[in-house]
C-alpha cells in the first residue's frame, strides 16, 4: 500500500512537472480547469485556431483579475484566445443592438454601453473624465494602443474606416475619444457616430494616425472642434508617443502591429509630417477623409475601392450618467 501511494505521488509529479513545464510559478493553481487547459494547449503548441475551437466548444466565459490576464499573455496566449476566454454570449440571431443600426434596437445611453464593454475591460474613474472603459487588451499588453491592433482600413462613403476584429470594436472606435493615463490607454465614452475619430499625419513614404483626444468636441451644427475652432488642421496637441506610423506600402496590411514604426523612428518621422485629416461633413455626420481616396491609392499603389461601413448608428446623442 505505501508502495502504490509512493508511485502516485511520482506520477502527480511527473504530471505537475509536464504539465509546468519545469517548476509551477504558483499561478495556474488558482486558474480555472478550463483556463489551465487553454496555457496547456499553448505550451504544446497548438495553432490559435484549435484553441480558439476548444474555447467555444466550452462555451465558458471567465472574470479574470489584471494579474491572470497578464499571466496568461506572459504564457504565449493569444489576444484572441484570451478574448474568447473572457467574452459573454453574443446577443441571440435576430436581437437588434445599438450598434447594428437596425430598427427595434434598445435605447443606446451610457448604460447600454457600460453593460456592452463590461465583459471586455475595466470601468473606473479617471479624474477629469468620470466613468471611463479601459479594455483588457490594454492591461495585457503594455504596448496597446488604439487603431493598431487587431483591425485594418476600409475607404467607405464616411471616409477612413477602422474595421476591428474586436467585439467591442464596433462601440470604442467609432464613439468616444481616448486618452492615456499612467495605466494605459482607456476610452473616454462619447455618443457621435464616424467612422474613426483619429488624426492623420503624411510624412514621405509613411502614414500615421492617432486616436482623437477628449478635447477634440464635436457638434452636428459646428463639426469637429479643437478649442473652440475648426479642426480642419488641427494636431489636436497630440505628439509622436500617441501615433502610429507605418510605411505606405504596408498601410493594407492586415497585421499592422507586425510593422508598425519603432519608437525613435516615429520621432523622426513625426518631426517631418504633416496633418491631413481631410475632415468634411456630410447630412451632419463627420466624414473623415484623411489623406484622401486617391491620395492613398497613389501611394500604396493600390485600387481604393468603397465599402459599406459595419455598425454604423447615427441616432446615439445621450449623456453619460457618471457613476
Amino acid at each position: 500500500m505505501k508502495l502504490d501511494l509512493w508511485r502516485i505521488g511520482v506520477l502527480v509529479w511527473i504530471a505537475l512537472g509536464v504539465f509546468c513545464g519545469g517548476p509551477c510559478e504558483g499561478q495556474t493553481t488558482n486558474l480555472p480547469v478550463g483556463i489551465q487547459d487553454v496555457i496547456k494547449l499553448t505550451r504544446a503548441g497548438m495553432t490559435e485556431e484549435v484553441i480558439l475551437a476548444q474555447v467555444k466548444s466550452a462555451g465558458v466565459s471567465y472574470s479574470l483579475t489584471p494579474d491572470q490576464l497578464i499571466y496568461l499573455s506572459n504564457q504565449g496566449v493569444s489576444q484572441n484566445v484570451i478574448e474568447a476566454l473572457i467574452r459573454r454570449d453574443e446577443p441571440a440571431p435576430g436581437t437588434a443592438t445599438a450598434a447594428s443600426g437596425l430598427p427595434g434596437r434598445p435605447t443606446a445611453d451610457f448604460e447600454y454601453f457600460h453593460d456592452l464593454l463590461a465583459p471586455y475591460g475595466t470601468w473606473q474613474q479617471v479624474q477629469g473624465y468620470g466613468p471611463c472603459w479601459r479594455p483588457t487588451a490594454a492591461t495585457a499588453d503594455p504596448n496597446w494602443r488604439p487603431y493598431t491592433q487587431q483591425g485594418h482600413w476600409i475607404y467607405t462613403d464616411s471616409g477612413w474606416f477602422w474595421h476591428s476584429d474586436y467585439s467591442w470594436g464596433k462601440v470604442a472606435f467609432h464613439y468616444g475619444r481616448w486618452v492615456r493615463d499612467n495605466a494605459g490607454w482607456v476610452w473616454v465614452p462619447g455618443y457621435d457616430w464616424a467612422a474613426a475619430w483619429v488624426c492623420w499625419r503624411e510624412a514621405e513614404g509613411n502614414l500615421g494616425w492617432a486616436a482623437l483626444p477628449p478635447p477634440a468636441t464635436f457638434k452636428a451644427s459646428s463639426g469637429l472642434q479643437f478649442e473652440g475652432a475648426p479642426a480642419g488642421d488641427s494636431g489636436f496637441g497630440l505628439g509622436p508617443e500617441a501615433f502610429t506610423f507605418v510605411p505606405c506600402e504596408h498601410f493594407w496590411d492586415r497585421n499592422l502591429s507586425a510593422v508598425v514604426l519603432p519608437p525613435d523612428r516615429v520621432e523622426t518621422v513625426f518631426k517631418s509630417s504633416a496633418v491631413r485629416n481631410g475632415y468634411r461633413m456630410e447630412n451632419g455626420l463627420l466624414v473623415v477623409d484623411g489623406p484622401g481616396r486617391e491620395h492613398v491609392g497613389a501611394i500604396t499603389h493600390r485600387e481604393v475601392r468603397i465599402e459599406s461601413p459595419v455598425g454604423r448608428t447615427e441616432e446615439i446623442r445621450k449623456t453619460p450618467q457618471k457613476r
